[in-house]
């Protein structure tokens, strides 16, 4: 069986692997929003004609119900359209007509879909068998509403897609640029500098957490392992609702939820690369995966542990490691994470959850120094073998969580959230002997945060047309930032293979920010065709440091001393969208929103200078003011599409890097563009195909300069994405999927520099196949760069260190294979 729940609605939000999404089990959900307006009240229904199960989660989405269904019995059938006021029972039995299905009522917020005669011989037994539902997790979004649509682009991944997806991908942000439009592509290290959406920042939240912290160590979507993720939303356009950080959009990640049925689930991956097959490049993962419900205590369990090998390019040449942001080749990985929930009666629920992910690098190379004094990416960066450092790149993220909610507290739903995240990062070793700031040291940095965390969400009913979403957060983080100090003479003899630890210094010192937030969130429909969303957050912030002597004073016989200091800023967002609906499945959309960006008070703490004062830094807050219009709906009976225009402004710049440091750029900023989508579907769900396309530009304006375009780390070439789906049978499914970004010339006046190169386009293609064994056996191939195709991505032909030890080739054709069994 399957439930809907959290579904968006047909055709507000089509996924991004549409042809995928018939499932042996299906879990596309609706328990969005723990609106207690779910009875057996007349709703207005506006739908197009569609498929079963495209259907069926609409229905289930706009009136707060659970549906539950075979996902057997829905394939191939489709629905008419349906327009009227009705309550959810005679909406099911128009949609149902003469499918041979019926629809039963279990409880006021529950219906189940069955065939609605005796079934045929054989049958019986299977028809016996007791309802297996879908595990169930109860989340508070603020971005959805089954009262009015979206006034934004949203894609969403669903886990069987996201485990299909991930066969074609070597990482979560490899997966999303070549899925998402509006997404620049991944550096194929392990961080996620440089990837932006629509031009600016991203907020990822994971079950709510944020990943992003104040002095951001770009490696926000490394943090989590994707066999741990069971749904992807990522929601496009400034944002202020969860906070700061989402100046160009949100990534929210939900992970495997407790409770259902009692299963288990075990999946082995292997990896290799076909340019290079020796040991170095073999890599694979075992995960396991428990879940089920004992009366009223449900519950989840997921551990597992990954190899990762080395990389080589097409041409069966290693890959040298990243020397400025970092890799995990050669790594070992280690994810645990639990949950344990108790429905407490039918209006309370609360939930305690933990996590802990370990990934550690111990390779045997280093990168060759030597090739900086070559010409900017005349050559590829070159591995050494005989790397003799103890301790190396390291991810360690730990996450807790206790999350309560309540259906009805005078006459509100009610979801409470604590959270508390530790989280460690080490960065490559670095010979900062040309950079006055940081000491002249060759040097490790490492990164200590602490964060602890609240939301609270209540949706109030006014009248059966309007609901106000209000609430509020808060969110403390405590960073600081050791450096280890290395040997330098030892490093040159060693030609850059050998680390020996001499002292630890402070690169930044202990900072403590404190941000506290409230908001109010006003929807309204007005009829079947309008509806309007809009409201209003205000945002306090603090942050604060005691003494300290900065790196660049180190090596002076009186080193000055950084007095502490507290600052405080604060900021008031605005967002308001209209929504238009012409002809059933049609949706017109137009919006304004507001997001923030805080400052990084942590990059002037550790480039600060003697002399250096808090209170005469330009710290105030990056507003974004973002404008947008935009269109979704069917085309036809079999595709579905999406289309919006985007406009984005800001006074002040985000943090941009030159020259190997980050600095604050007090930079006015334009940034417009286009992205949209389509998916098409056979009527036999046979064939399926679709596409993404993303165009932008971007403008800035630095202080007494004139309007320049920005560098290729925040806007990236015109994105196309396109892929073929083929289902041949029930048990076998093949995509063919396509990337390809445009060359693009960054520079200014014919010079490069930091981020401003002249790119070369490039084009990759991908083959993922899927055959289920049985309802318990499936077997995965996935061939990455399947031409082979010698290319470097983006962020490698920008030279992350502005040299060609940053030159970086992408991997040559990779093969995944995985096999899953469910107990």
């Amino acid at each position: 069986m399957a439930i809907s729940r959290n579904a968006p609605h047909f055709p507000e939000n089509p996924p991004v692997n549409h042809p995928t999404r018939r499932l042996s089990l299906l879990a596309s959900s609706l328990l969005l929003g723990l609106s207690s307006l779910a009875q057996a009240a007349e709703i207005d229904f506006d739908l197009p004609p569609a498929s079963l199960e495209a259907s069926l989660n609409a229905v289930a989405q706009q009136s707060d119900t659970q549906i539950l269904f075979s996902s057997d019995i829905a394939t191939g059938k489709t629905t008419p359209a349906l327009r009227g006021r009705f309550t959810p029972q005679e909406a099911l039995e128009r949609l149902l007509g003469n499918s041979g299905l019926k629809v039963q009522q279990q409880d006021e917020h529950t219906y189940v879909v069955v065939p609605g005669q005796v079934p045929a011989a054989g049958a019986t037994e299977a028809m016996a068998q007791p309802v297996e539902l879908d595990a169930m997790e109860v989340t508070a979004s603020r971005t959805a509403s089954s009262l009015v649509p979206q006034v934004r682009q949203v894609n969403v991944i669903e886990r069987e897609q996201l485990d299909e997806l991930r066969q074609g991908s070597d990482s979560l942000a490899t997966l999303l640029a070549k899925s998402v439009p509006g997404m620049s592509d991944s550096s194929r290290t392990i961080t996620d500098f440089g990837q932006t959406l629509r031009g600016r920042t991203m907020l990822v939240l994971v079950d709510g957490i944020p990943l992003n912290t104040n002095r951001d160590s770009a490696r926000n979507l490394a943090n989590i392992d994707p066999a741990l993720i069971e749904r992807i939303e990522v929601i496009h356009g400034s944002s202020a609702i969860y906070g700061a950080g989402a100046t160009g959009g949100i990534v929210n990640i939900t992970t495997r939820p407790a409770g259902g049925e009692t299963r288990a689930e075990t999946r082995l991956d292997a990896t290799s690369s076909l340019t290079q097959l020796d040991n170095d490049s073999l890599g694979g993962q075992l995960q396991q995966h428990f879940s089920g419900a004992q009366g009223q205590m449900d519950y989840a369990l997921d551990f597992g542990a990954r190899h990762i090998g080395g990389s080589f390019d097409a041409d069966g040449h290693r890959i040298a490691p990243e020397p400025s942001q970092g890799d995990l080749f050669d790594a070992n990985t280690y994810n645990i994470g639990g949950k344990l929930g108790l429905r407490i009666d039918d209006q309370q629920r609360i939930q305690l959850s933990a996590s802990h992910y370990d990934a550690k690098q111990d390779t045997d190379y280093a990168s060759d120094p030597s090739v900086a004094l070559l010409p900017p990416g005349s050559v590829p960066a070159r591995p050494l073998k005989g790397l003799e450092l103890d301790e190396q790149n390291r991810i360690r993220n730990t996450l807790a969580n206790l999350e309560y909610s309540h259906l009805d507290v005078l006459g509100s739903a009610l979801s409470a959230q604590l959270y508390y995240r530790d989280y460690f990062t080490r960065f490559t070793p670095f010979d900062a002997r040309g950079v006055a700031t940081r000491g002249r040291f060759v040097d490790q940095v490492m990164q200590n945060s602490e964060v602890f965390g609240s939301r609270l969400t209540l949706r109030t009913p006014l009248s059966d047309a309007t609901e106000l979403v209000w609430g509020g957060d808060l969110n403390r983080e405590r960073s600081d930032m050791p450096l280890d100090i290395f040997d330098p003479a030892l490093y040159d003899a060693s030609g850059g293979r050998v680390f020996e630890k001499t002292s630890k210094l402070t690169y930044m010192p202990e900072l403590t920010t404190l941000s506290t937030g409230a908001f109010a969130q006003l929807q309204h429909r007005f009829n079947d065709q309008w509806s309007i969303d809009g409201g209003l957050r205000y945002e306090y912030a603090t942050a604060e440091f005691d003494d300290f002597i900065p790196l660049s004073e180190i090596h002076n016989a009186s080193p000055a001393t950084v007095q502490g200091g507290e600052i405080d800023y604060d900021a008031v967002l605005s967002n308001i969208g209209v929504v238009y609906s012409p002809v059933a499945g049609q949706e017109i959309y137009a919006a304004f929103s507001q997001g923030f960006q805080l400052p990084d008070v942590g990059i002037q703490l550790r480039n600060a200078r003697r002399g250096f004062d808090i209170d005469s830094s330009d710290l105030e807050p990056v507003k974004t003011n973002n404008y947008e219009l935009g269109w979704r709906g069917a085309l036809g009976e079999q595709t579905l599409g999406s289309l919006a225009l985007f406009y984005t402004t800001s006074k002040l710049g985000d943090v941009q890097s030159f020259n190997n440091g980050l600095i604050l750029t007090r930079t006015k900023e334009r940034i417009y563009g286009v992205e949209g989508s389509a998916d098409w579907l056979s009527l036999d769900e046979v064939w399926g195909a679709g596409g993404t396309f993303t165009w932008m530009k971007g403008r800035e304006k630095p202080d007494n300069g004139d309007w320049q375009d920005m560098t290729g780390y925040r806007i990236p070439p015109l994105k196309l994405t396109a892929y073929v789906q083929l289902k041949p049978t029930d048990v076998w499914s093949n995509r063919l999927q396509a990337t390809y970004f445009a060359s693009e010339d960054y520079r200014l006046d014919g010079q490069a520099s930091f981020g401003r190169r002249d790119v070369d386009g490039y084009t990759t293609v991908d083959l993922i196949s899927e055959y289920r064994l049985s309802e318990a056996d499936k077997l995965g191939l996935g061939i990455q760069n399947l031409f082979n195709r010698d290319y470097y991505p983006l962020y490698s032909q920008l030279l992350r260190n502005n040299n060609t030890t940053s030159h970086l080739p992408a991997p040559g054709t990779v093969l995944t294979a995985s096999y899953s069994h469910q107990w």
